[in-house]
């Protein structure tokens, strides 16, 4: 396993597109949360303002683990998504995929060291969310232990299945279609576009049920780090059909579910693929 993820690391170190994005995961993740210091409930609307937490609930524990992981929501999806669409893709444009297995190492094994690789940014990306997260809550919370440094109802397992889920998501595009353009493409239009009109498309009154479109793949993963203030729009009256978020045990199994999907979705399209 670690010569495999040492023969990733030694192809892409070097690589100043994968340098460059993985730099701008670890700036633009705590950049965002700089972003909320502009933040001020003082000019919100008074109802609203009593149903939004003040900025300093962004900066403390616990709610510093949500928070940061919205923005970790964000940063890996754009710059890690890519990172793995294009050390896939990359591979596949300039033959070094079928170059090696043709010196000898199996399908299964390459394909196992791109979901090693896989595995290990998300690891290292939810431990960088770790890092940052008790930095800036130490920093700013006054009366702290360890024990409450980790109330965080299971953010950090959430923030990994987060990380995982895109990236296999990402992983299953760049397989499929080989060209890393096309790939990238097609990951972000899924995200911003074709899946949020699903879920318009699914909530439209008596066609789906409301809450049946919280189980799409990516909302699910969404949903592991959620914008924190769509807890609070449930407390606005209104006549919704439908509720904004799932638990996060339903996010968890949910997305453990299609991340599974995913991998075995892949690995069947590698496998029977001529290269």
């Amino acid at each position: 396993m670690f010569n495999l993820l040492s023969l990733e690391w030694k192809k892409f170190r070097k690589n100043s597109v994968v340098s460059l994005l993985s730099l701008f995961y670890v700036l633009f993740l705590p950049a965002g949360m700089i972003l909320l210091k502009d933040y001020d409930t003082d000019n919100l609307p008074g109802p609203v303002k009593l149903m939004i937490p003040s900025s300093d609930s962004f900066y403390s524990f616990p709610g510093v683990w949500e928070y940061l992981g919205y923005c970790g929501n964000w940063t890996v999806f754009f710059f890690l998504g890519v990172v793995v669409i294009y050390i896939i893709s990359a591979e596949i444009n300039y033959k070094t995929q079928r170059q090696t297995i043709i010196n000898g190492m199996p399908r299964s094994t390459y394909f196992k060291s791109k979901m090693l690789a896989i595995l290990a940014i998300s690891l290292i990306a939810t431990l960088y969310y770790c890092v940052v997260a008790i930095g800036i809550g130490v920093w700013f919370t006054d009366d702290w232990d360890f024990a409450f440094i980790f109330e965080n109802e299971w953010a950090i397992l959430r923030y990994f299945l987060m990380s995982l889920g895109y990236l296999s998501f990402a992983g299953l595009l760049a397989f499929l279609l080989k060209k890393p353009g096309l790939a990238i493409f097609l990951y972000m239009s899924y995200a911003i576009i074709i899946e949020p009109l699903l879920k318009v498309l699914m909530r439209a009154k008596d066609i789906i049920p409301g809450e049946v479109a919280n189980y799409l793949p990516l909302n699910a993963m969404e949903d592991l780090m959620p914008m924190p203030f769509y807890k609070y729009a449930e407390m606005i009256p209104g006549d919704f059909n439908f509720q904004f978020l799932l638990s996060h045990k339903s996010a968890i199994i949910t997305s453990i579910i299609f991340i599974l999907l995913f991998v075995t979705i892949t690995n069947r399209i590698f496998m029977r693929r001529d290269l």
